[in-house]
C-alpha cells in the first residue's frame, strides 16, 4: 500500500501490477468464494510490499541528502493514506446514522479506525477473524491493516535512522527484528493477536525492508545473466506458491500463526525481488491494466468492504455470482473514482498544497468524523438465525397456518386494543376483520407495572382484559417504549459500550416479560411500529417463547386482519408435537419447522449454541479457543422432565460442531475427542437415559447425521476434520444399530443435493441462511418426518 511517488527512486510499473494482485485476492476472499480461501494473504503480500517501497524510499533520501527528514516523510505518508480513510470512514459512519450498518460494537471500530488503532481493538475482541462470517460483520474490519502500515511508518523510520549510523549495523539489526517478531508469533496463544498484533505481523513487513536492502547492494548480490534467470525461476515458482496459498489456506489454519505468516513474506519477497528485475514476472506485472489496477488498489481496498457488506443478499434481493459481480464492479468504480478524485490530488499536492493548510484540514476532517462516531448506536441487530439462538428453551408459537376459519352462528369475536399507539385501533379498523372491537389503548403512555401521570398500568389492562374476556388482545408499542427503556438504562449509568448494550438487552427483556406475561393465557399480538432494535427482538424472543403471542411489524392492515383470523381459528389438537435438541444449527431447523409448517408441528426447542449431547464444562475449537458451556441444557436437568411433560411424537437430535470438537467434562481437565474411550462412555450413558424417556413417552427420536465442512470461516477448524465428521456419524449409526427404533434424516445428503458446489450455501462452512433452509426443510425434512411418523404406526422397530 505505499508508494514513491514524489521522492526517491522511479516507480515500477510491474510493481503497481503486484499490488493489483494483491487486492484481487483480498477482494475474492471477502466475497467468501470457497476456491479464493487464502486471499487474504494478499494483505500479507501488501505488508511485504510496502516495508520493501518504503525501505527503498530511505535509502534513497539517504544517499541524496546523507539524512531522513522524518517529518516530511510522515507528513508524506499521511497525504498518502489519510484522505481516502477518512472520507471512507465519514461514508460508513453516515451510512451507520441512517441504518444501513449496526453492531455493538462500530463505535468503537469506527473510533479505532479513526486512530490507527484498529487492529489492535480486534486483537483484544471476544471474537476472532474467523467469525467475520458468523456474525454482524463491522464495515471496517479491514482497517487493521491500514492501522499496521501506519503504525509501522511511524516507528520503522526512527528505527532506519538509528541503525544507519552504522550501516554495517542495518542489515543485521533488521534480521535481529525479524527474528523477535517470528518468535513472538510462536509464543501467542491467541489466534486474534496472531492475525492482529503489529508485533507479529511486523515480520511480514521487515522482510520486505531487509529486500530493498539486498536489491540496493547493500549485501553483494550477482547480476550476471545466470542469476537473472536464477531470480526469473525462483520468482515463478515463488508467485506459483503464493497463489496455491491463496487458493488453498484458510485464516484458521495453525501452521500460519507458527511462522507461516513470515514463510509467505519471503515467498512474496521472492516474487517483488524477480518483478523489480526484467524476467517474465516483470513483463506480465507490468501490463497496463493491472498498473492501473494497482496504482488505484489502495483505494479500492478501503472500499471494497464496506460495498460488500452494504450490499448483502437480503437487501439487494439476489446472491450468487451476479451479487459478486456486482460488488466487484462497484467496488472497482467506487475505488477508482476515489483514486481520481481525492487520493491523488492530495498526495501530488495539486489540492492543499500548503502544509499549515493540509494540517488544519486533517485535523478538522478527524474532529468531524469523531463527532458524527459518538453519534453512531450501539444497539445490536440480531442477523442470523441459528447463531442467535437463545439459552432458554423455546416453545414455538402456533398461531398461524393455512388453516381456514369456520364460521357459525355466535357472536363476533372480541378484540381488546392496548397499549401505547393510536394507530393500533385505526390498523384493526382498517383490516377487514369482522370482529368487535374495544379500544381502551392510551397513546403517549408506556404499559408497565409503575403508576405513571395519569397513564393506565398492567394492573389496569389485566382487569380490562378479566371484565371483558376478549377473543384476541392487540398490543400496540413504539417510540414511547423505547424511550422509556433508554431511560431505564441511563438511570443505571453503564460504563462502557460493551457494558450498555449487556444493560440494554436485558432491560428490554424485562420491559417485555413485564408487559406480555400477565396476558399470556390469552392470544396476544404485538403490532410494534418502532425500528429494528433490540426492543424488537426481545418481543420476537418472547414470541417463540410463547404459545399464544406473536409478533407484527405495524402499518399491515391486511396482515393484521389475517393473523386475528389465524388466531381465532388456531387448533392445537391435531398438531404433531417435536422436541429438537442440539446446537445452534438444530434451532435454525427448529425455526424453519415453524415457519413451514405450523399447521402440522408444534415446535419446542430445548438445544443449546455449541450445545452437545452429554454434560460438559468447556468445548474447545482451536487450541486456543475454548468455550464455557455451563449454560447447556442436559439430560438431567431439562430434557427428562420437558419430554414427560410435552409428550412429544418425535424428538429430533441435531448437533455438529460441538461433538466433532473437544469436550472437557466436569471435575475431568482432559479434553476428550469422538475417537477417546470417556467421550464414548459418557455418550452411551446418556443415550441410554434419553432412549429410557423417550420410550416411555412413545415418541420416536430422529437423529441428523452431520454434513462435512466445506470452505467459509469454520473450514479449517479441527472439528471440521472428515475424520472427525465420520467418526461422529459412525457413533450416531452404532447407536440406530443397538435402538432399531431410532430413525436416520441423513442431513448430509440433503444438504449435499441443495448446493451446488459443496458448501456454497453454508457462509461459514456450517450455517446455513434461514430463508434458504426453510425451503430445504419444506422440500426434504417434513417430507422425511411425514414417513418416519408412519413407520413409528406401522413398524416402531424396525430401522430405517
Amino acid at each position: 500500500m505505499g508508494d514513491t511517488s514524489g521522492v526517491g527512486p522511479s516507480r515500477i510499473d510491474a510493481l503497481d501490477g503486484l499490488r493489483a494482485v494483491a487486492v484481487v485476492g483480498v477482494l475474492l476472499f471477502h466475497l467468501d468464494l470457497a476456491w479464493m480461501s487464502g486471499g487474504f494473504l494478499g494483505v500479507s503480500l501488501f505488508f511485504t510490499l510496502s516495508g520493501f517501497l518504503i525501505t527503498r524510499l530511505l535509502l534513497a533520501e539517504t544517499d541524496r541528502d546523507g539524512r531522513v527528514a522524518l517529518r516530511v516523510f510522515w507528513a508524506r505518508r499521511l497525504r498518502r493514506l489519510t484522505p481516502a480513510a477518512l472520507v471512507v470512514l465519514a461514508v460508513v459512519t453516515i451510512a451507520s446514522l441512517w441504518g444501513l450498518f449496526d453492531g455493538a460494537r462500530l463505535r468503537g471500530d469506527l473510533g479505532a479506525s479513526l486512530g490507527y488503532l484498529a487492529n489492535w481493538r480486534f486483537a483484544t475482541a471476544q471474537s476472532t477473524y474467523a467469525e467475520l462470517f458468523t456474525s454482524t460483520p463491522s464495515p471496517v474490519i479491514h482497517f487493521w491493516s491500514l492501522a499496521i502500515e501506519e503504525q509501522f511508518y511511524l516507528l520503522f523510520p526512527v528505527v532506519f535512522v538509528v541503525l544507519s549510523k552504522k550501516r554495517a549495523f542495518l542489515l543485521p539489526g533488521l534480521v535481529a527484528l525479524i527474528g523477535v517478531s517470528v518468535v513472538t508469533s510462536l509464543f501467542t496463544d491467541s489466534r486474534n493477536l496472531g492475525y492482529y498484533g503489529t508485533h507479529v505481523r511486523a515480520a511480514e513487513l521487515l522482510i520486505g525492508c531487509v529486500l530493498a536492502l539486498v536489491v540496493a547492494r547493500r549485501v553483494p548480490t550477482s547480476t550476471s545473466s545466470h542469476s537473472r534467470i536464477a531470480t526469473s525461476i525462483a520468482g515463478v515458482t515463488a508467485f506459483g506458491a503464493l497463489v496455491l496459498a491463496m487458493v488453498l489456506a484458510t485464516a484458521s489454519d495453525a501452521w500460519l500463526y507458527r511462522g507461516g505468516l513470515a514463510a509467505v513474506a519471503v515467498g512474496s519477497s521472492i516474487v517483488i525481488h524477480a518483478a523489480s528485475g526484467t524476467g517474465p514476472l516483470a513483463w506480465l506485472f507490468a501490463r497496463r491494466p493491472l498498473v492501473v489496477v494497482g496504482r488505484a488498489s489502495y483505494s479500492i481496498y478501503l472500499v471494497h468492504w464496506p460495498v460488500i457488506v452494504v450490499m448483502s443478499p437480503d437487501r439487494m434481493g439476489f446472491d450468487g455470482w451476479s451479487l459478486d459481480l456486482v460488488r466487484i464492479v462497484v467496488s472497482v468504480s467506487l475505488g477508482f473514482v476515489s483514486y481520481r478524485v481525492i487520493e491523488s490530488p492530495v498526495r501530488t499536492r495539486r489540492v492543499l498544497k500548503r502544509p499549515m493548510i493540509a494540517g488544519i484540514a486533517l485535523i478538522a476532517s478527524m474532529v468531524s468524523v469523531a463527532t458524527l462516531t459518538v453519534l453512531v448506536d450501539t444497539q445490536q441487530s440480531v442477523v442470523l438465525a441459528g447463531l442467535d439462538a437463545p439459552e432458554v428453551v423455546v416453545d414455538f408459537a402456533t398461531i398461524g397456518g393455512p388453516t381456514d376459519v369456520t364460521t357459525i352462528a355466535q357472536p363476533s369475536p372480541r378484540v381488546l386494543v392496548l397499549g401505547s399507539q393510536l394507530r393500533t385501533g385505526v390498523d384493526l379498523a382498517r383490516s377487514g376483520v369482522e370482529v368487535e372491537s374495544v379500544d381502551v389503548s392510551a397513546p403517549g403512555c408506556a404499559l408497565s407495572l409503575e403508576v405513571f401521570r395519569d397513564c393506565p398500568t398492567i394492573v389496569d389492562a389485566v382487569e380490562a382484559i378479566d371484565s371483558l374476556e376478549p377473543d384476541v388482545i392487540l398490543v400496540g408499542v413504539g417510540l414511547i417504549e423505547r424511550r422509556v427503556l433508554r431511560e431505564r438504562v441511563a438511570a443505571l449509568a453503564p460504563v462502557t459500550d460493551d457494558d450498555r448494550a449487556a444493560v440494554t438487552i436485558t432491560q428490554s427483556g424485562e420491559m417485555v416479560d413485564a408487559l406480555l406475561n400477565g396476558f399470556a393465557d390469552r392470544p396476544i399480538i404485538v403490532v410494534d411500529y418502532g425500528g429494528p432494535d433490540i426492543f424488537r427482538s426481545s418481543l420476537q424472543d418472547f414470541d417463540l417463547r410463547s404459545d399464544s403471542t406473536v409478533v407484527l411489524v405495524g402499518g399491515n392492515p391486511e396482515r393484521l386482519g389475517a393473523m386475528i383470523d389465524e388466531a381465532l381459528s388456531a387448533s392445537r389438537a391435531d398438531l404433531i408435537r417435536v422436541m429438537v435438541i442440539g446446537d445452534s444449527s438444530s434451532f435454525g431447523v427448529a425455526q424453519a419447522l415453524h415457519n413451514v409448517a405450523a399447521d402440522q408441528f408444534r415446535v419446542v426447542w430445548a438445544g443449546g449454541r455449541n450445545c452437545p449431547l452429554v454434560e460438559v464444562e468447556r468445548i474447545q475449537w482451536w487450541a486456543d479457543m475454548d468455550f464455557d458451556m455451563s449454560y447447556c441444557p442436559t439430560f438431567e436437568a431439562v430434557w427428562r422432565d420437558m419430554i414427560a411433560e410435552f409428550e412429544p411424537h418425535l424428538v429430533l437430535e441435531i448437533a455438529s460442531v460441538p461433538e466433532q470438537s473437544a469436550q472437557r467434562y466436569p471435575g475431568d481437565p482432559i479434553w476428550y475427542t469422538v475417537e477417546d474411550e470417556e467421550f464414548l462412555a459418557r455418550h452411551e450413558l446418556v443415550m441410554s437415559s434419553l432412549m429410557t424417556a423417550i420410550d416411555e413417552a412413545q415418541a420416536t427420536l430422529v437423529m441428523f447425521d452431520s454434513p462435512y465442512i466445506h470452505g467459509g470461516a469454520l473450514g479449517g477448524a479441527p472439528f471440521a476434520d472428515e475424520a472427525r465428521v465420520d467418526a461422529w456419524n459412525s457413533l450416531m449409526g452404532s447407536w440406530i444399530q443397538r435402538w432399531p427404533e431410532i430413525r436416520r434424516l441423513e442431513w448430509s445428503v440433503v444438504v449435499a443435493a441443495a448446493e451446488s458446489t459443496p458448501g456454497e450455501l453454508r457462509a461459514d462452512g456450517v450455517h446455513i441462511e434461514q430463508p434458504v433452509l426453510d425451503r430445504i426443510v419444506v422440500e426434504s425434512v417434513v417430507p422425511r418426518l411425514r414417513e418416519v411418523l408412519v413407520e413409528r404406526e406401522t413398524s416402531p422397530t424396525v430401522a430405517p
